[in-house]
């Protein structure tokens, strides 16, 4: 969990992941090169684990005052203030990208995602095209949310209960790769603590599906992402000359 201040954020990991599928009426996918993604988001929201509950507030313990004496204590009257439970970056546009697998798709991709407390969640992600928004004026008429999804459940820990961090998926070393700021990991340092389902920690690819609207513009110039860019790699070890430096 990353608490309540803004400095010491902790994001979910391995970052969550939606692709989209996109049909015709009579149940036929459409290609995803076909496909114009660029005005395509989705939005994410926290849940509880039975996708029942949203859990969008939670109080802050640093605006409970109290001032404590040697034979009294007072409590303020002032009403605690609430925050998001959910912080971080909670909309994605849409990424024509490859997967670990070497096949194109659109996704989205929530890097910078964190909740405040522990407890076991779940993400509704929700999908929207703007395109269906605006009118050929450029006024926008109306908006509505075309598909949504959870994913499957996951567990937030306390500082003092975190297994640790994992290596990184084949999925985020992809999209690195390509271009997409993820912080990549090559060392495992992840311990099972219990044998709770939710502390498998696989990365599960979320999916959305939708009908392709009447309007839908075709997109003559899809991403190119065959030119992988991987500047997001961390490296703890020194050089024999930075080590002899620091001697």
């Amino acid at each position: 969990m990353c608490g309540f201040g803004d400095k010491d954020r902790r994001p979910i990991d391995p970052p969550p992941v939606v692709r989209l599928f996109v049909s015709f009426p009579n149940g036929t996918p459409e290609s995803e090169s076909s496909i114009d993604h660029t005005m395509m988001t989705v939005h994410a929201a926290l849940w509880s684990e039975d996708c029942k509950e949203e859990r969008i507030l939670v109080n802050n313990p640093s605006t409970h005052g109290q001032a404590t004496g040697p034979t009294s204590s007072i409590m303020s009257l002032n009403p605690p203030s609430c925050v998001k439970t959910l912080a971080g970056s909670c909309a994605s546009s849409a990424y024509l990208l490859r997967d670990h697998t070497d096949q194109r798709g659109i996704y989205f991709i929530f890097q910078d995602l964190s909740v405040r407390i522990e407890g076991a969640y779940t993400l509704k992600f929700s999908f929207t095209d703007l395109r269906g928004l605006i009118s050929p004026s450029y006024e926008i008429v109306g908006g509505c949310v075309a598909a949504e999804a959870y994913s499957a459940p996951f567990r937030v820990y306390s500082a003092k209960k975190f297994p640790g961090m994992t290596e990184s998926t084949a999925l985020s070393k992809a999209f690195a790769s390509q271009g997409i700021k993820l912080t990549i990991r090559k060392n495992l340092r992840y311990q099972r603590i219990n044998d709770h389902p939710l502390d498998q920690m696989n990365e599960h690819t979320t999916t959305i599906t939708t009908s392709t609207p009447s309007n839908i513009i075709k997109s003559e110039n899809p991403d190119n992402p065959d030119n992988p860019v991987d500047d997001t790699e961390e490296f703890d070890n020194l050089s024999h000359e930075e080590i002899k430096r620091e001697r």
